[in-house]
């Protein structure tokens, strides 16, 4: 197959959008249906909106951990890894005790599920799942980050940074509470966090880059120096003036293209 390949997969009540590039015309569709169920397995998984999930059972009390699929266990572990990594910026454990792996669940939900991918022998591929991006190595993409004053799908509006995606940069998370507002809390306060207007996060890992970009949201200033440390690149967008303007800073490293 020629050219490249697109389609919009849904999951977790989101859209995802796959792009290969010259797949094979053979494999490419059972290829993306692996990958679409695989983010529909981890919903029905890590959900806590469905009642029947293996994560709300287990928080009612009606599931052991090691009755429970074992990337349960492995989730909830690396969020203790981050809570530390992040020095507590990043937190499952919400402000009224409920356990919360959201902030890591779907940068570690496409990561997985795009090892389907390769079965599609593309020359590369993109999956795009609500601000966050993952390509394959080798995979150019310029992606434009969303302005965090537009409500709704961003498609076509005017963006604050455009990056380059595929080199150094494999992945790129981005956080705030542009689409859901206040859902991001502090967890040294309990308060919602109000740190920045926004936080992008670009890395090699989109699991990091996730959690980092949600650590950096919650926890505020004094988390970044411990991404930079990790090397993340970070844009954060610090705040908003009378006139609707904002101010944004970035790392020195970070992969801008403007």
């Amino acid at each position: 197959m020629t050219g490249t390949f697109r389609t919009t997969v849904h999951a977790m009540a989101m859209p995802f959008v796959v792009e290969l590039d010259e797949p094979d015309p053979v494999e490419v569709e059972p290829a993306v249906a692996e990958f679409h169920a695989s983010l529909v397995w981890a919903d029905e998984v890590f959900s806590l909106w469905k009642d029947d999930s293996y994560l709300t059972a287990y928080l009612r009390g009606d599931l052991m951990l090691d009755e429970a699929p074992q990337e349960l266990r492995e989730v909830l572990e690396a969020c203790e890894w981050y809570r530390e990594a992040t020095g507590g910026g990043f937190d499952a454990r919400r402000a009224d005790g409920v356990l919360d792996p959201t902030g890591l669940v779907k940068g570690w939900a496409v990561a997985r599920a795009s090892a389907h991918l390769r079965a599609a022998r593309a020359s590369g591929w993109m999956v795009g799942a609500s601000g966050d991006i993952l390509v394959s190595e080798g995979c150019r993409r310029r992606i434009g980050i969303a302005d965090p004053r537009v409500q709704g799908d961003p498609q076509g509006t005017p963006v604050v940074d455009v990056v380059e995606l595929g080199g150094t940069f494999t992945a790129l998370a981005t956080s705030g509470g542009a689409q859901v507002v206040d859902h991001i809390w502090d967890p040294v306060t309990g308060d919602v966090a109000r740190h920045y207007m926004q936080v992008s996060v670009a890395g090699r890992d989109l699991t990091a880059c996730d959690a980092w970009a949600t650590a950096i949201t919650g926890g505020g200033p004094r988390i970044v120096p411990l991404a930079l440390a990790q090397g993340l690149e970070v844009l954060l967008i610090t705040g908003g003036r009378y006139d609707g303007t904002f101010d944004a800073q970035t790392s020195p490293g970070w992969p801008s293209v403007r």
